[in-house]
């Protein structure tokens, strides 16, 4: 007992030596089922990690939780990347100080794929009728993938082998990894908004469940459901479908892609030589036609029998002939109908932004002459307000000076011209008078 006393410690030391004996383990990745997961009211993400015989706290740091590759759920099986092991001396607890998690084993990822492709199912997502109908001639064909990724040059170069003078909207974006959804929604916003393109393909190389997992996000497929615009989805094989194939038109590989979004130009000259075929064969039939008529004729001293059967078969080859260009003429109509239309639409919609921007010119230009035509009145007025003044100015009627005239009007400039008992008019700047003189007085020459 004395050599015990003579040898202790204090708890405060033995348990810094505990902690420092615990952080010289180091980091690992460790493997087990997470339970009851909880965040504290500072942030800080808290679980137990166990593989059914041993059990250990883990915590994850507020400033680390929201990077998590996997936000841990109860039951998860999961690999922790624990940074070190921790010894809480105040409490005397150990924690691992965990900076990752990310779901452990295919199986796990195939279990959680399988539940949402049942969920989606059951709302009605995965239901090919419910899926945009995919246009014949789009005008342009939006491609999301990977920037410089060999999904996005396989897919543009598909499309420009089977149609050449395709127009391809490219919309690079994160194609796998925990922002990989939220990118990929981004870029089918984007192309939303663009006025041509008619049909997204969502392009990605094959890997395994764990390289595709973004392409399983619930987020992902639901706006992919909600697009306004029909998505093609060129991700992983056919031995790998991650959840998004089943709520797009599915093509697993981006040749496969661009036959489902475009036409082959080879195939659409064949059939537009196949429906010119039978149009050039017309004239030969009619010629031909018109010998049997003229031998019909010429039957009528049978007595119109031969007339009559020749008839049936000429009327009976005329109304075959009109039916089968007819149905030519149909088909072609409803082919080609829609890119005539959309072309028209297109027209219009060109013409009207070209008036709008005349209309805004001529506004402007009639703006400019209104306030030409304001300052010519202004500067018009202000002359004349200036003549006035100067006309009034030379006007010495103003001052007080009369024009003496005589009666008939004409101007007095002399006295000479006066004697007394002349009568004559006054006139003032406002009015005029009669006056007769009494008395003239001739100023003294100088």
């Amino acid at each position: 007992m004395e050599a015990a006393q003579a040898t202790a410690i204090t708890v405060t030391d033995y348990a810094t030596a505990l902690s420092r004996a615990v952080r010289a383990v180091g980091g690992a990745v460790v493997e087990g089922e997470v339970q009851r997961p909880k965040t504290t009211g500072s942030g800080m993400l808290c679980f137990d990690l166990t593989d059914g015989d041993s059990k250990l706290a883990c915590k994850v740091f507020r400033s680390q939780a929201g990077g998590l590759d996997h936000q841990p759920r109860h039951g998860d099986l999961v690999q922790a990347r624990v940074e070190r092991p921790d010894f809480w001396t105040v409490a005397g607890k150990l924690d691992l100080i965990v900076t990752d998690i990310r779901l452990a084993g295919e199986g796990e990822l195939l279990r959680r794929r399988s539940e949402l492709l049942a969920r989606l199912r059951a709302e009605g997502l995965c239901d090919p009728d419910r899926r945009r109908p995919l246009p014949d001639f789009p005008r342009a064909v939006g491609v999301i993938a990977g920037r410089s990724s060999d999904g996005m040059s396989d897919v543009v170069r598909a499309l420009q082998d089977r149609f050449p003078p395709v127009y391809v909207v490219a919309c690079p974006a994160l194609v796998q990894g925990r922002s990989a959804p939220r990118d990929i929604i981004d870029a089918l916003a984007h192309m939303q908004e663009h006025p041509l393109v008619d049909v997204v393909v969502i392009a990605r190389g094959g890997g395994s469940v764990q390289d595709l997992v973004a392409f399983d996000d619930e987020r992902l497929c639901r706006a992919i459901f909600a697009c306004g615009l029909p998505v093609v989805t060129a991700v992983g094989h056919t031995d790998n479908t991650p959840v998004c194939n089943h709520v797009a038109h599915a093509a697993f590989t981006p040749s496969r892609s661009a036959e489902l979004v475009v036409p082959s130009l080879a195939e659409v000259r064949q059939q537009i030589q196949l429906a010119r075929q039978p149009l050039d064969a017309v004239p030969q039939r009619i010629d031909r036609l018109g010998e049997r008529l003229v031998a019909a004729r010429a039957a009528l001293g049978d007595g119109g029998t031969a007339l009559a059967r020749r008839g049936a078969d000429v009327a009976e080859q005329g109304r075959r002939l009109a039916v089968g260009i007819s149905r030519q003429l149909a088909d072609h109509q409803r082919d080609y109908g829609h890119a005539v239309v959309r072309l028209a639409r297109e027209s219009a919609a060109a013409t009207l932004r070209r008036l709008a921007r005349e209309e805004l010119e001529v506004r402007r230009a009639g703006d400019l002459v209104g306030e030409r035509v304001a300052r010519r009145l202004q500067d018009a007025e202000r002359d004349l307000r200036h003549a006035t003044t100067v006309i009034e100015a030379r006007d010495f009627r103003s001052r007080g000076y009369v024009l003496v005239a005589d009666a008939e009007g004409a101007p007095i400039p002399s006295v000479a011209q006066l004697s007394p008992g002349s009568r004559v008019r006054l006139r003032f700047r406002d009015g005029q008078a009669r006056a007769v003189v009494n008395d003239i007085e001739e100023d003294e020459p100088q």
